[in-house]
């Protein structure tokens, strides 16, 4: 009787996998997906790098939303005030996430058409670290406009490391 009932599951979950492949929109929608996630995170760490970003652009405007209503004494007070404004964080969130496909694709295309692929995983690390601290750096100033101390520190190390993978201070002084 058990074997009859696992039978009956592998045939009931074959129809239904069967079912999934009649569609061709589907099929190729799935394919084209696959293809384009593949090529854009060629490894699992671009995937979990790109993730780590991602999660910090979130913090970044929590974190500003939270500086923005501390100073203004209250959440609601801030939007009543028109400190907190949908189409001001949209362009900014937009701006950032448009930095972000763009250098999503053009990691995902060093790796997939460079022949030595050590150099585009450097390339892919170092764009990948460079936005992280830039965001990193945006919460830690985004915490001391909400007035939160002892930040100086990590601020001072994240500053200058990316100082360091940027040359900024060469940049500006010309």
């Amino acid at each position: 009787m058990a074997r009859l009932t696992l039978n009956l599951r592998r045939l009931i979950m074959w129809e239904q996998i069967k079912r999934y492949f009649e569609n061709d929109v589907i099929v190729g929608l799935g394919a084209a997906w696959a293809w384009i996630v593949t090529f854009l995170f060629p490894t699992s760490t671009f995937a979990t790098a790109a993730g780590a970003v991602l999660i910090l652009m979130g913090l970044d405007l929590l974190t500003k939303i939270f500086a923005l209503s501390k100073q203004n004494g209250g959440f609601r007070k801030a939007v009543r005030c028109r400190k907190i404004v949908s189409n001001k964080f949209a362009k900014g969130t937009v701006d950032k996430l448009l930095i972000f496909g763009i250098m999503l694709v053009i990691s995902g295309c060093a790796y997939n058409l460079m022949i030595i692929k050590d150099i585009a995983i450097w390339f892919t690390q170092a764009v990948y670290t460079i936005m992280f601290l830039r965001d990193v750096l945006s919460i830690i100033e985004n915490l001391n406009d909400a007035g939160v101390q002892g930040l100086g520190l990590f601020k001072h190390v994240v500053k200058k490391k990316l100082d360091d993978y940027c040359d900024t201070d060469k940049e500006e002084k010309k």
